[in-house]
């Protein structure tokens, strides 16, 4: 009997491996079809995902203002601390896409169509520019850089930087980022989120504890503690250098003279948070663009101020608003950048750091931890 059972023990569990294995293929040979669900099942919850997303950003600034309430808010107001500091977090922010929208936006939008409808006339300058140093006695006498140029002007740059295809970029955009009862709907989703947090909390605790024990549970919640602070301090730390860089970049710029200086300041700011690549694209396109301008000595001093201003950027601004709080190698920071890049696109290259950095202290803990399983005696003695 007891043979019987083995044996048919030993058959169930080829069998149940037989099954998973098949699943595992199938899964795989059908991963459009899944990934395609995946992505109509996100669009439909949007509205959550986008809640979810603002939540946990407006997290750090409604506890912190819950915990000055607390402390310093009469005894009548302490009941309502958490509604209070959420509503006026909420507030500011709302107010601050107001003025994004009534004076920023606008500016932007003209930056872009003015330097849109200048290229023509940089493309022109450019070329008698090239064409003075191409010919005889001059510098890059014997090469015909023009026709180059040309090509790639006529080929890559004019077909995408018309007038009508920007104004239809900014309608897609608009389209798709103001969707008015969407964008409603996610603020008061991540209210409710952040207003009962402990709630959800608890519910999310209830349902993974149907498939972990207590102990296992409790290490996921450190984890995930942790690595919310690693995010919280990469992306706060980054937004304030990047409004600090893109605000030196910018006057910097006007005094050079380099067309659409606000702009250009704009985008070397918002491209200094991609680690290394993003400081070097955006300082090459101030240049070229100061460069297509046809003014070459104000290319020249714009190109030495990024430079000094990027080393400032790095050995004192950086330093001091972002620290070495993550503690990442430069090569793993390439590392991530280059697969999660290669994987995922923009979202992989913007969120690669604070995802290495998560990885990184789950490995180090797990090291820590296999020393501890091999080296009991000398792990209770420290």
């Amino acid at each position: 009997m007891k043979e019987f059972i083995r044996g048919f023990t030993r058959i169930a569990s080829y069998f149940i491996l037989g099954v998973a294995l098949i699943a595992v293929y199938k899964t795989f040979d059908n991963i459009n079809v899944i990934l395609s669900f995946v992505g109509r099942l996100i669009r439909i919850l949007n509205p959550f995902v986008i809640g979810l997303g603002l939540a946990f950003l407006m997290y750090p600034p409604t506890k912190g203002l819950e915990k000055l309430f607390l402390k310093k808010a009469p005894e009548k107001l302490k009941a309502k601390s958490r509604l209070i500091s959420v509503l006026m977090v909420y507030l500011i922010f709302i107010l601050l896409i107001a003025l994004l929208l009534i004076y920023a936006l606008p500016a932007l939008v003209r930056g872009i169509l003015d330097f849109v409808s200048s290229l023509p006339k940089y493309y022109n300058e450019l070329r008698d520019f090239l064409d003075q140093l191409t010919e005889e006695g001059g510098l890059l006498e014997g090469y015909d850089v023009a026709t180059t140029v040309e090509r790639i002007y006529k080929s890559y740059i004019e077909p995408r930087f018309t007038t009508e295809s920007v104004i239809g970029y900014f309608k897609g955009l608009m389209n798709f980022t103001t969707s008015i009862l969407n964008l409603f709907m996610s603020i008061i989703i991540s209210i409710y989120m952040l207003l009962s947090r402990e709630s959800l909390v608890r519910t999310g605790r209830t349902i993974l504890g149907l498939f972990l024990k207590e102990d296992k549970l409790s290490k996921l919640g450190r984890y995930t503690h942790r690595s919310c602070e690693i995010i919280y301090s990469y992306f706060y730390s980054q937004a304030l250098d990047a409004i600090i860089v893109g605000i030196i970049m910018t006057i910097g710029l006007v005094i050079f003279r380099a067309p659409s200086a606000p702009l250009l300041g704009f985008l070397i700011g918002l491209m200094n948070m991609i680690p290394y690549f993003g400081a070097i694209i955006g300082g090459c396109l101030a240049i070229g663009i100061t460069l297509l301008s046809g003014n070459l000595y104000g290319a020249i001093l714009v190109a030495i101020y990024v430079v000094a201003m990027q080393q400032v950027d790095a050995n004192l601004i950086q330093p001091r608003i972002v620290g070495h709080t993550l503690g990442v190698r430069p090569i793993y920071v390439l590392f991530s950048i280059t697969l999660f890049g290669g994987l995922f696109g923009f979202w992989g290259i913007f969120l690669s750091v604070p995802i290495i950095a998560i990885i990184q202290m789950l490995f180090r803990d797990y090291l820590q931890y296999r020393k501890r399983e091999e080296h009991p005696a000398k792990s209770s003695n420290g």
